[in-house]
């Protein structure tokens, strides 16, 4: 078993995951020991690598600069690092796709103007995520506002002012895409500030699909789901390698999106049917929990043929058709690339009873987008 010393950000993030892989790291004979948050000097590094005496490192601090680690095999996460050090090596997430999944799906709802608000820290991953957005929409003949928070310091309460009246300056409805689900939170709070609706006035999607946020936020919170278990491998295996070292072709990994997880925050229609919408909801929610076409109808005012017409009418498809299409987006949440999971789980995870009902699902080719 390799002792490994993990040096995590300050802020909570995408690797919030890290603390629950305990199992994962395991798979590579790896044991973590968490570094607290704040460590910041080259002092505090070097005290904490001489107690600890790690055979490895994983840092996700962009504070801490490579050179404290030269002498040690260690990954970086979410960042560059120089050529030239074969004991280091990194993994990323893949920023471009994420921005082009953010632009996708807010243009596909055309609104008025776009913009992004990034976290109140400088994070090179939120440059680049804001750099390919902007630049995205600009290919596509449209300009962006990019929040700046304020350089002085100012309250908590002050903050939100701040952010609320930027949003409230901006034509409306926009489409904003915040840096992750915690910034996005910040903006729907300052939404309800401004007395903004969301999704009619402010359509706001996140990244990350933190459900301890998304699911909680009301409306609650459209997001782009990243692969955290793909990164954890990715970063397990790279470092396992490094430490062992064996040869190792790439030593920069980056782990594309899974994709966007539609919730009510851009859920936009011309036309706005309050039962579909909250029968929209109901799918995404329970599509994975035996939920039937008859079960959605039945919370409709009226027969369940009529339920079929209004859904249809407003969707494009039928109430079934939207079922398998949440389920299917579950299924391949679970089997992405560095996964092992076995088919039958995925069938549990996805409401059926056998793996050849994953395989048929998987075979179909996605003929909408799911609400």
């Amino acid at each position: 078993m390799y002792n490994v010393l993990r040096f995590p950000r300050g802020e909570k993030s995408i690797t919030r995951s890290f603390h629950d892989a305990t199992n994962l790291y395991e798979r590579y004979g790896l044991s973590v020991k968490f570094a607290d948050a704040n460590v910041s000097s080259a002092k505090e590094v070097a005290e904490l690598i001489e107690f600890w005496q790690p055979d490895g490192c994983i840092v996700n601090n962009d504070k801490l600069p490579e050179k404290l680690f030269a002498g040690l095999p260690t990954v970086f996460l979410h960042r560059d690092i120089k050529p030239g050090n074969p004991r280091h090596a990194t993994v990323r997430l893949d920023e471009k796709a994420i921005a082009a999944a953010a632009a996708h799906h807010l243009l596909s709802l055309e609104l008025a103007s776009y913009a992004y608000v990034p976290p109140d820290s400088e994070e090179n991953w939120s440059r680049l995520r804001e750099r390919h957005f902007v630049s995205i929409l600009g290919l596509n003949g449209r300009g962006i506002a990019c929040y700046a928070h304020p350089k002085r310091r100012v309250s908590a309460t002050g903050r939100l002012a701040h952010l609320a009246s930027w949003i409230e300056s901006l034509p409306r409805p926009v489409g904003i895409f915040a840096a992750n689900d915690a910034v996005a939170a910040a903006v729907n709070a300052a939404c309800d500030h401004s007395k903004l609706a969301i999704p009619d006035d402010v359509a706001l999607l996140g990244v990350d699909n933190d459900e301890s946020i998304c699911e909680v936020l009301r409306p609650t919170l459209s997001s782009i789901a990243v692969d955290v278990p793909s990164a954890i491998c990715e970063t397990a295996h790279l470092l396992w390698m490094l430490i062992s070292r064996k040869r190792i072709k790439e030593r920069n990994s980056t782990i594309a999106p899974i994709g966007v997880v539609r919730r009510a925050s851009t859920f936009r229609l011309k036309r706005s049917d309050p039962a579909v919408v909250a029968a929209c909801e109901l799918i995404r929610k329970k599509a994975c929990c035996g939920l039937k076409a008859r079960d959605v109808a039945a919370t409709f005012p009226c027969g369940r043929r009529m339920a079929e017409i209004r859904f249809r009418a407003m969707l494009g498809h039928s109430i079934l058709d939207e079922i398998r299409a949440v389920r299917r987006k579950r299924a391949i949440m679970a089997v992405t690339p560095f996964r092992t999971m076995l088919y039958d789980e995925v069938a549990a995870l996805c409401g059926y009873h056998s793996r050849s009902s994953v395989h048929r699902l998987l075979r179909e080719p996605p003929n909408h987008q799911t609400t």
